[in-house]
């Protein structure tokens, strides 16, 4: 692997991580968040990704003999923490979302996807691994901005079509990180430049996840 390739896919990781950044910033505009509110998430991500960038780069954060079982703990921890703390703190806020702005959100996946099929092609991610990661974000966001202009067009199908693309988004977040820690492991390790996408992207991707199909399951039972 070109150390070259890997510094300059790396440079591509933080750039999706600071548009994931924007985007929940966005989102919690539009849900009529305080500003105080939106400049919180905006420290927080600033942090995160300083830390994150710290860490892996440099081989700090975590020991590079760490297991992908424990890496795959270390996932499940973050982002039910992170979760939590959108639970906990921004229900009301992303309440205020429409399926609309929801979907349109997970429309960043299909520039992610392109992103992962780069790093395949640059040998910084192995080949079927990047094929696959990438056509799985591809397909999640593309279906997420099918289900996002059917839900503006008021169509029939527009409920089945929430329900398609929030299934293939949560499929594709828990196929990616099971392939991670179980399958490639060996090969990318604990310190890669992709794990920025997946502690930032993830977390958000999994919480739109979670409000969308609970306005789903609100809308069936009205």
């Amino acid at each position: 692997m070109s150390s070259e390739y890997y510094t300059a896919t790396t440079y591509w990781t933080i750039f999706v991580a600071m548009l994931i950044a924007i985007t929940t910033i966005w989102l919690y505009r539009t849900g009529k968040a305080t500003t105080k509110a939106q400049i919180i998430v905006a420290l927080l991500f600033t942090g995160l990704i300083f830390f994150m960038h710290w860490g892996f780069s440099g081989e700090k954060f975590l020991p590079a003999s760490l297991s992908g079982g424990l890496f795959f703990l270390v996932i499940l921890v973050s982002a039910f923490a992170v979760n939590m703390a959108f639970f906990l703190t921004s229900s009301h806020i992303f309440n205020n979302l429409s399926q609309q702005h929801l979907q349109l959100a997970h429309g960043l996946r299909v520039f992610i996807g392109g992103g992962f099929l780069m790093e395949g092609v640059l040998n910084v991610l192995p080949a079927w691994f990047s094929i696959m990661d990438g056509f799985m974000h591809i397909a999640s966001g593309f279906f997420a901005l099918i289900a996002a202009m059917a839900y503006i067009n008021n169509d029939k199908l527009k409920n089945k079509l929430l329900w398609l693309a929030n299934m293939i988004g949560v499929t594709d977040i828990l196929v990616i990180v099971i392939s991670i820690c179980f399958i490639v492991w060996d090969e990318i390790g604990p310190h890669h430049n992709m794990h920025y996408v997946v502690f930032t992207a993830g977390p958000v991707f999994l919480w739109l996840h979670f409000v969308s199909i609970m306005k789903l399951l609100q809308d069936k039972k009205e």
